[in-house]
């Protein structure tokens, strides 16, 4: 029945969709309940009884495991992109490497990076990077590997919302049982994501719309401070996906809480009359992340990029030969039959010798330019550590001097300092502190306003306080210093 086909799984809190299909022809979707608690907030929290919820979704509908496309929460999940020159492929690696460890707010050993070329027509090419935190995907793949399936690929759900919605800006709301997903695209990439919990369990979406709109608010608030050449219109289209799109009462509460016009998700292609786009959008996405950039331009003909990046790490999956691991047996078996020729046929090798040497000397030149990758590393491990341990004795003498000044002692206000100062990225630095009853105020300069908002970031992730939010105090012609101010708010902390 199946015969050529292939699955797209998205795992909600609520329920397990599917849709299978052949080419771009949709042959049958379907949904199966979740227990209260499996999954919260985007986590699954019992993996045994997930697997096996998925186990018999596949038996009832005898759905083909092999080839599947899986979607994988965005929560806590960290994108940047970055303009690297044109390097050789064996160094290109270790440059996203390099460049992901210092602009990501998170340490490299708790999340799986993938990437993705946007473009190369220019001297300096943009990579889209993703961070995916390691516990997050682990837990799925073992979920999923317990009902006896092994996705061919496993895709950020945000990403596939973007290929979705298809178009070139757009803001994107997820509407889910306990989370909101926040997508801003502009020239059709995603360039914020944000995953948003709901503050308490069992709350009615009426209760949930002033969080929503101030989570909406923030959040462009951001990207408007971070591009204040690009900023988003107030024309910029609102497209709402998720199980709750298609509740018209939950839409009407939406558009009436938030300025932007929302308009119809319209994906390209054909759909059956009473298929459900909007709690089936992250399974259009996953179907579409094979689309060429001819397929995703939109109307007026603009082509987008198709922004796909596989975050399933190799180890849960079939390792593809690297081209590099063929290249040194078969070179150097290569140059053992060529030296077993000259042997033989030494008065006539004399060109073969040459050219084997000329491949000698390229090689041996790979192998300088590889060490000195090595070396830089190891002297910016080297600069970094000093820097940790100078970070290390100035939040010392901080804290010391905050609890004599305060005859505080081990007090809530310390425990807070060290968090705080614990999430403090390279760039920032506070110069003071102030503290009431709700509330801790953290004032200070940085070298530039990304590195405010990764640290902003970071005490979210944190949990430390319930809200968080940056003012800047001053800026002149975007030179550093730049002041800013950032409140946590405690009394909705959890």
């Amino acid at each position: 029945m199946f015969a050529g086909s292939f699955v797209t799984l998205n795992i909600e809190s609520s329920d397990i969709r599917f849709l299978v299909m052949r080419g771009r022809r949709i042959l049958s979707w379907g949904t199966i309940p979740l227990a209260l608690g499996l999954i919260k907030g985007g986590f699954i929290h019992d993996s045994l009884r997930v697997s096996s919820a998925v186990n018999a979704l596949f038996l009832e509908k005898k759905l083909p495991r092999n080839g599947v496309i899986a979607s994988l929460s965005g929560i806590r999940s960290v994108l940047r992109i970055f303009g690297l020159p044109g390097l050789k492929p064996n160094l290109m690696e270790e440059a996203i490497r390099y460049e992901a460890e210092r602009e990501m707010p998170v340490p490299l050993d708790e999340i799986y990076l993938s990437h993705q070329r946007l473009s190369s027509k220019s001297a300096e090419r943009k990579i889209f990077v993703i961070g995916v935190p390691r516990d997050l995907l682990d837990t799925e793949i073992q979920a999923l590997a317990h009902a006896d399936i092994r996705p061919a690929v496993v895709n950020l759900k945000p990403l596939a919302l973007v290929r979705a919605v298809n178009r070139e800006e757009a803001l994107i709301i997820d509407m889910e049982l306990d989370t909101f997903d926040l997508v801003v695209v502009s020239g059709g990439i995603p360039v914020i994501m944000r995953t948003v919990v709901s503050r308490s369990a069992g709350m009615v979406f009426e209760d949930r719309i002033p969080q929503l709109k101030d989570e909406l608010a923030r959040t462009i608030e951001f990207y408007n401070s971070g591009l204040p050449e690009r900023p988003l219109e107030s024309t910029t289209p609102v497209y709402l996906t998720g199980l709750l799109a298609d509740d018209a009462s939950a839409c009407d509460l939406v558009k009436a809480a938030i300025d932007s016009p929302v308009e119809k998700l319209a994906p390209p292609g054909k759909f059956p009359f009473d298929f459900p786009l909007g709690k089936y959008a992250v399974n259009i996405g996953l179907a579409r992340r094979q689309c060429s950039s001819k397929k995703s331009a939109v109307a007026g003909g603009t082509r987008l990029p198709v922004v796909n990046p596989n975050v399933l790490p190799w180890r849960h999956g079939l390792r593809p030969i690297s081209p590099t691991s063929m290249l040194y047996p078969l070179v150097a078996l290569g140059l053992i039959a060529l030296l077993f020729f000259m042997y033989q046929w030494s008065l006539d090798g004399e060109t073969e010798i040459a050219a084997t040497r000329n491949e000698l000397v390229s090689v041996n030149r790979q192998i300088d330019d590889m060490r000195e990758v090595v070396i830089r590393t190891a002297n910016a491990v080297e600069d970094a550590e000093a820097e940790i341990n100078r970070l290390e004795q100035e939040r010392e003498a901080i804290l010391a001097s905050v609890a004599v000044l305060l005859d505080l002692g081990p007090s809530s206000l310390s425990e807070c300092l060290q968090l705080a100062l614990g999430v403090l990225p390279r760039g920032v630095q506070l110069t003071s502190i102030y503290e009431t009853s709700s509330q801790i105020t953290l004032v200070g300069d940085a070298d530039k306003k990304s590195s405010v908002a990764d640290y902003v970031l970071a005490l979210e992730r944190s949990e430390l306080f319930g809200t968080v939010y940056a003012t800047y105090l001053s800026e002149e012609d975007n030179e550093p210093p730049v002041t800013f101010s950032i409140i946590g708010d405690n009394s909705t902390a959890q």
